[in-house]
């Protein structure tokens, strides 16, 4: 470091007058240049009837790349010996006034000063000139936004925050030993943000000018932080970082980021501070702790989604690497990580594996889970091997077990596009009990196997869509999807909308299932426009009715009840009514019934117009029975109480 107050660059020149009532002594110094400090334009002025009063004056004055206009000191008693200067109340001028006193030895050229820049801040200072500086300030209560000036512009504004400490000079070396309490700081768009934030920073740097080497430590002791997109609260987390600040780069050359209970990180990186970027970046965990580094970091960033609410466990390894604010490598090391959704709509056991992702070349990978559970369905174990190389992520074939059967997915591709990411596959169900499967959901017992081909699904811009006709087998019958799309799948509200075709369905396997009585034939199902909002149906037009063909066609009374409860008080059964009573089964010619959703209201309809109404079941056969219903406009959520009536509370209606 230069010697402080030298060179002087300006001639000196002093002028003294003397006038009739007053003395003053005029002392023009010029300019003064030091490391890190200039003054131009400087000058010292002594009045009054002793010479008591002085004023310095610098035309501009620069400290640290911050530059004050006419900044001025004023004494109004100057204490002048041989041996010191000293004034027990300056102010100093320097944008605001500051209470100022100080003193000044010659000959050790030792100067000693406090500062007050409100009544309850003191920043002391003590300091020696010789052929190097040495010196301390003291802060007390000191305001931190005081740094505003000095601060790079792109961060955060600081908006509170005291600090109590030492800052100490020694030559070219500077020692910093900060306690930091009440932190706040914001910036307008509200993307990152800190409040009540304490913190120690020790530091220790050497050099001058625009080339330091530096060590510092950090140790987080209260407050929170948002920096989109993470939140964090205080929990005693400390960094430790060492390396230089020169020409407008900073380079880490070892950090290390302790977070308590979850683990640490090593890292070294270089920011590029004209650039306002990261030029590179090397991080390294081992054996990190999934539980409270989800429940401490990433537990704030899903919100909103799936993932937002789990029970996780496991141990985790990764290294990260950043070249010019791109992810070039990821290697990631899974030890049996396991996460629950607290509301039991999702799980994964038992997850093991390493993904070591390039984004220039190829790689491969695998992960492996001893289990799952899908909306309380249990999934087997299962092997998944990746190939990997930039955004696309290849899986040629995994077959997951589910109950009885298994789920076939076969080219999964992904790929990351400027829209988002995206990706498809295709595969097929081996046949599945539906019995298990419905006991598994909570449903009541269905009978049969769930099986069929799953044509090509693609995900793109937080849709999933589906290529072709979706293909189960249910009910001794065919059921067709197509048009699907589902809208945002892991948000908190998916949207689906579809058409669905079932055919030649068993009744009786149907009915049996649902505990609505018994009706034997075949039935087909259209359902056109089909809109979900959260699962629940808010638009569509259905339509069911018997398939075409030669088989039995049976109604028992139980379900001729249920089929009156379900159309209404407007409906009826018109059969012998003296003979109704003597029968629990009906021959039928067809049946059918449609409803057309919308604004919450169905509008209902059968298989053919009645008086006032419409048919919904016609007779045919000894003894044969009718169901007219007449009420067309039903709303729909009582609709699907009367279907819950009958066939979860067994309702018997009584048909008069």
């Amino acid at each position: 470091m230069r010697r402080w107050l030298a060179p002087i660059t300006a001639a000196v020149v002093c002028t003294v007058t003397v006038a009739a009532h007053a003395r003053e002594v005029t002392l023009d110094i010029g300019d003064l240049q030091a490391a890190g400090l200039s003054a131009q334009s400087l000058r010292a002025r002594l009045g009054g009837e002793q010479l008591q009063e002085l004023t310095l004056e610098a035309g501009r004055l620069t400290v640290a790349g911050h530059t004050w206009r006419t900044t001025r000191l004023v004494c109004p008693k100057l204490e002048l010996t041989s041996e010191r200067a000293s004034c027990a109340s300056a102010t100093l001028e320097a944008g605001e006034k500051i209470a100022l006193s100080f003193s000044y030895v010659f000959r050790e050229r030792q100067v000693l000063a406090e500062l007050k820049p409100s009544a309850d801040e003191v920043w002391r200072v003590a300091g020696r000139f010789g052929k190097q500086v040495k010196g301390e300030i003291r802060l007390e209560s000191a305001r931190l936004t005081r740094l505003l000036p000095w601060l790079p512009p792109d961060l955060p504004k600081l908006t509170g925050g005291r600090a109590n400490g030492t800052i100490s000079v020694d030559g070219d070396a500077v020692k910093a030993r900060l306690d930091v309490a009440g932190l706040a700081f914001a910036d307008a768009n509200g993307l990152h943000a800190g409040e009540k934030i304490a913190a120690t920073l020790e530091a220790d740097a050497a050099g001058g000018a625009d080339d330091w080497r530096w060590d510092a430590r950090l140790t987080w002791r209260a407050g929170e932080v948002f920096w989109q997109p993470f939140f964090m609260a205080a929990n005693g987390q400390r960094l430790e970082a060492q390396g230089t600040t020169a020409r407008g780069v900073t380079q880490i050359r070892s950090g290390t980021l302790n977070l308590p209970d979850v683990g640490a990180v090593a890292f070294a990186a270089e920011w590029n501070h004209p650039k306002g970027a990261l030029a590179s970046l090397d991080a390294r965990a081992k054996r990190v702790r999934v539980g409270p580094l989800y429940e401490q970091l990433l537990k704030p960033v899903l919100q909103g989604t799936a993932l937002a609410d789990l029970r996780s466990e496991g141990e985790a390894s990764f290294g990260l690497k950043i070249a010019d604010s791109d992810i070039t490598s990821v290697d990631a090391e899974l030890n049996g990580v396991s996460f629950e959704d607290r509301q039991r709509r999702f799980a994964v056991f038992g997850l093991s594996g390493r993904i070591p992702w390039r984004r220039d070349d190829a790689s491969t990978g695998e992960l492996t889970l001893k289990g799952a559970e899908f909306q309380k369905v249990p999934l087997g174990p299962v092997r998944v091997p990746l190939q990997m190389k930039g955004t696309r992520f290849t899986i040629d074939q995994v077959r997951v077990p589910f109950l009885d059967g298994a789920l076939v997915l076969r080219d999964f591709r992904t790929i990351t596009a400027p829209e988002g990411r995206r990706w498809r596959f295709s595969g097929e169900v081996e046949p599945i009990s539906m019995a298990q499967l419905t006991q598994a959901l909570g449903l009541p017992v269905m009978h049969g196997a769930l099986g069929g081909s799953i044509p090509e699904l693609r995900y793109r811009r937080g849709t999933l869509s589906i290529d072709g006709a979706l293909a189960v087998s249910i009910f001794d019958g065919t059921v067709w999807v197509t048009n699907l799309q589902l809208i945002e799948p892991f948000g908190r509200a998916p949207r689906l909308h579809a058409d669905v075709d079932m055919n030649n369905l068993d009744l009786e396997l149907l009915t049996r299932t649902f505990d609505f009585g018994t009706i034997t034939g075949r039935i087909d199902a259209r359902v056109k426009g089909l809109e979900l909002v959260g699962w629940d149906p808010v638009k569509f037009d259905g339509r069911l009715e018997s398939s075409p063909g030669d088989y039995p066609r049976k109604i028992s009374q139980r379900a001729v009840q249920n089929i009156t409860a379900l159309a209404g008080a407007g409906a009826a059964a018109a059969i012998q009514r003296s003979l109704l009573r003597f029968f629990e089964q009906f021959g039928y010619q067809r049946l059918g019934l449609s409803c057309k959703l919308q604004n919450g209201v169905c509008e209902m309809d059968g298989i053919e117009r009645a008086p006032q109404g419409y048919v919904i079941v016609k007779g045919g056969g000894i003894p044969a029975i009718s169901v007219i219903g007449y009420n067309r406009a039903v709303d729909w959520r009582e609709l699907v109480e009367r279907l819950k009536r009958i066939t979860q509370e067994n309702v018997k209606p009584i048909v008069k």
